[in-house]
């Protein structure tokens, strides 16, 4: 079904609702945009796949896949990895 229609037949209370629930997203977005720091970056998408990871209904695999990655991400290693492959990139520029 084309999520245009699925959502086409929700009363604006439900829109809003729906809204309310997803809002977390936004902030995350806001977040990334406002941040320059690229490690800093990916602890905010990591952050936000923690939060879409939790909302799923498939076995909490993906949630402790989310959280191992996010843990990583958040070492030292992690951030080494992230600035690393941030200057490989630049050099490709």
């Amino acid at each position: 079904m084309d999520p245009e229609q699925e959502y086409q037949g929700l009363s604006i209370w439900e829109q809003l609702r729906l809204l309310s629930e997803w809002s977390p997203l936004l902030a995350y977005g806001q977040q990334f945009i406002a941040e320059l720091d690229p490690h800093k970056k990916s602890i905010i998408v990591a952050d936000a796949c923690e939060w879409l990871a939790s909302k799923t209904r498939a076995t909490k695999t993906d949630d402790e896949l989310v959280k191992l990655l996010s843990a990583i991400l958040r070492s030292p290693q992690g951030e080494a990895l992230v600035r690393w492959g941030i200057a490989k990139a630049e050099e490709v520029k």
